[in-house]
C-alpha cells in the first residue's frame, strides 16, 4: 500500500519528535486528500490530507503566524502544510498525555473515551496494514533466532 506524502510525513515527524510511522497510519484512517472538506454533525469541518478539524484554526493561525482564512485555505489545498498542522496537534496531545502515544493518537480524533479507544484500534490496524506491525510507534518484536534452515 503506497503512502502519499511520505517524505513530508517523515520530516514533520522528525521535527515534532514523533515516531515516523504514526502520521501515515493516521492518514490512512482519516482518508483525506488535497481539497477534501468533510462537514461534521457538530458543524465543524475536517480539512485536507489529515482531516484537521476547523476547531484548530485559531490556534494554528497563531502557531503559523497567519490569519484564519489563510490557514484554512492552506489546510485544504497544501498537503505538507496540512501534515505540519497535524504533526503540531499530535505533538501537543503527546505532551499533554505525558508521552502516552496511543492516548495522544486517540485524542487526535476525540476525547470521548469510547471514540478515542475505537480510533486507536483503527490506527493500529492501519499501521499493521502499512508496515506489518502492531503499534504505529514501535517495531515488531523479533520472531526468534534464525536457524540454519531459515537462512
Amino acid at each position: 500500500m503506497a503512502v502519499p506524502y511520505l517524505a513530508c510525513m517523515a520530516f514533520i515527524a522528525a521535527v515534532n519528535h514523533l515516531p515516523p510511522r504514526v502520521l501515515p497510519s493516521i492518514q490512512a484512517v482519516e482518508g483525506g486528500a488535497p481539497g477534501t472538506v468533510h462537514r461534521n454533525a457538530d458543524g465543524s469541518e475536517d480539512l485536507g490530507v489529515m482531516q484537521v478539524n476547523t476547531r484548530w484554526l485559531p490556534a494554528l493561525a497563531g502557531y503559523f503566524g497567519m490569519n484564519v482564512p489563510t490557514v484554512r485555505a492552506r489546510l485544504i489545498a497544501v498537503p505538507c502544510f496540512n501534515i505540519a498542522a497535524s504533526g503540531a496537534v499530535l505533538r501537543l496531545y503527546l505532551t499533554e498525555e505525558k508521552g502516552d502515544l496511543m492516548q495522544a493518537i486517540g485524542d487526535y480524533h476525540s476525547h470521548t473515551k469510547l471514540l478515542n479507544q475505537q480510533y486507536r484500534v483503527q490506527v493500529v490496524h492501519s499501521a499493521m496494514l502499512l508496515f506489518g506491525e502492531s503499534h504505529p510507534g514501535r517495531r515488531a518484536a523479533p520472531q526468534g533466532p534464525v536457524t540454519r534452515s531459515q537462512e
